[in-house]
């Protein structure tokens, strides 16, 4: 074969073609045995690896030994027979002696604490029973703060709850006059005008514990008037702090009631309202727990805006008129010492309501209440 000749550029070719093709493909083959090598070397040093830590957490104490735990430490250790035998009896050995040391120091503490005849120790617990015991307590323990009763108001004044009426009454064309804030000195006079014309009334008292508040508050009820609560403070601040604090208000009112009347009132006026600019963060709870209790509320429709020191005049003008825009008509007065004017246009207002002919009624258990915010708002 002559260098140049056809032949020559054949071979070389041929040549060229096996070292472009060939050696890539035996240098793939090389390398995926040298990585297998690598893998199989490193699969066997980590298995050694986790040999080594099994046989250090064993012998150390940090994983405490059991039967398959000393089965895993025979068969992966590569421990002999006689080696897994010596640590075991070494082991048990140990613990044996740690039992019996604290026994001994057990009794010793025992031994050296004063005994009396008539007084009998209790023995000690052994490791297992104190355990169990513990164990009771924690799961005792954790019982007690998981389980919460339902409502968190439902220990505080047991015996403040009232009955819930069947159905309510909602009458065309009555009129109910309520006064707040008594009783008062002006009570005897507003008791007089509606005794006068036969007109039964409901009073949202603020009870004192005087002889006279509790005189008072007992004529209201002898008159055949509904007596409710108020207020025992009438303090917005105080008594719309919390739910606590207003149920405290409430109860105080509603007992100084009972004991003046006989009478455990089911219904009550919020100072201010139900919605009121002192009562907006704590509004909802209360009456979410005042309407479990059994209580209703009652706010009103017309105003007579005595507490704004609306003299006789307006009165008499803005009271029928209001009246007149409803389907039936909660009236608000006020019978605190400071409200001479509604003495004085009480009869007026009455005389003017009974010749447009409205008819007059309490407020009881099962009158339909008006409200601004509520069950029935």
């Amino acid at each position: 074969m002559r260098f140049g000749s056809v032949a020559f550029f054949k071979v070389l070719i041929k040549t060229v073609l096996c070292i472009v093709f060939f050696l890539p493909l035996v240098l793939c083959v090389v390398f995926a045995v040298m990585l297998w090598h690598s893998n199989a070397k490193l699969d066997e040093i980590q298995h050694e690896n986790s040999v080594l830590s099994s046989k250090i957490a064993y012998l150390s104490g940090e994983i405490q030994p059991t039967v398959e735990g000393y089965y895993e430490l025979y068969a992966s250790s590569g421990l002999s027979d006689e080696e897994l035998v010596a640590y075991i009896n070494a082991k048990g050995g140990a613990e044996e002696s740690k039992k019996t040391d604290d026994a001994a120091e057990r009794n010793e503490q025992q031994s050296s604490t004063p005994s009396t005849d008539t007084v009998q120790q209790p023995l000690p617990l052994t490791e297992e029973a104190e355990t169990e015991e513990q164990v009771k307590e924690s799961a005792e323990t954790e019982a007690a703060e998981t389980i919460q009763p339902e409502n968190p108001y439902e220990q505080l004044y047991e015996d403040m709850t009232v009955r819930v009426p069947a159905s309510y009454v909602r009458e065309e064309g009555t009129v109910y006059l309520t006064f707040d804030d008594g009783p008062s000195v002006n009570t005897h006079s507003v008791l007089y005008y509606l005794d006068k014309y036969d007109i039964k009334a409901t009073f949202f008292v603020v009870p004192q514990r005087t002889e006279e508040s509790y005189a008072l508050m007992k004529q209201i009820v002898d008159s055949g008037h509904s007596i409710g609560v108020h207020s025992a403070t009438h303090d917005y601040e105080t008594i719309y702090g919390s739910v606590e604090a207003y149920l405290k208000d409430f109860y105080d009112a509603w007992t100084m009631i009972y004991e003046a009347t006989g009478v455990k009132t089911e219904i009550f006026r919020f100072p201010g309202g139900s919605k009121n600019d002192f009562n907006g963060a704590t509004r909802d709870a209360i009456i979410e727990e005042m309407t479990r209790r059994g209580f209703r509320f009652y706010d009103w429709n017309v105003d007579s805006n005595d507490a704004g020191d609306a003299t006789w005049t307006e009165m008499f003008t803005s009271v029928p008129a209001d009246i007149a825009q409803n389907y039936r008509s909660v009236v608000l007065f006020h019978d605190s010492a400071q409200r001479e004017n509604t003495v004085y246009v009480l009869e007026d207002i009455i005389t003017k309501l009974i010749g447009n002919g409205y008819k007059f009624d309490k407020i009881n258990n099962n009158t339909q209440p008006v409200q601004f915010i509520g069950p029935f708002a």
